[in-house]
């Protein structure tokens, strides 16, 4: 049996600093099993968002008990600093240092890098939760907006 796969993504307007972070869950057969999105307010940076999603998600693994997950993000940066082995002053370092510290109560987990288009349902959840400026998460169905897009994303 393999791993679920947690797909995080960020949304960022600089007009506003108005950003949304995300994150969808697929069990290994590429079907849903959660997502939650939320926006927020003074997003000043692109990597911030990232960053933020990136422990969102892993404190979604968490939270629903997964003990081996795959993380994918399109944020090269994020998926580095979460794969070193050594704390360096990375800009968004405490944000780093927590996803980690949540990361230690996975028992095995793999963060990769994906293109942008491997992370299409992730982005158009969080547009959305930032378009409506809320929290939005949903368990065992997907919304329908996303479900073709969740298809094609789960099964690349």
């Amino acid at each position: 049996m393999g791993w679920p796969k947690v797909n995080i993504d960020d949304v960022w307007h600089p007009q506003s600093s108005i950003g949304g972070i995300g994150a969808m869950v697929c069990d290994s057969g590429g079907d849903f099993v959660a997502g939650c999105a939320l926006s927020i307010p003074n997003i000043f940076f692109a990597t911030l968002g990232e960053a933020l999603a990136a422990r969102m998600g892993v404190s979604l693994a968490v939270d629903m008990g997964f003990m081996n997950v795959s993380f994918e993000s399109d944020a090269l940066q994020i998926v580095s600093a979460l794969r070193s082995q050594s704390m360096d002053q990375f800009f968004l370092g405490s944000i780093v240092k927590d996803t980690k510290t949540l990361l230690t109560q996975i028992t095995r987990e793999d963060f990769t890098y994906i293109h942008r288009k491997g992370n299409s349902v992730a982005y158009h959840v969080v547009k959305f939760a930032t378009d409506i400026g809320n929290f939005v998460s949903w368990f065992e169905k997907p919304l329908n907006f996303i479900v073709d897009l969740l298809f094609e994303d789960c099964n690349l």
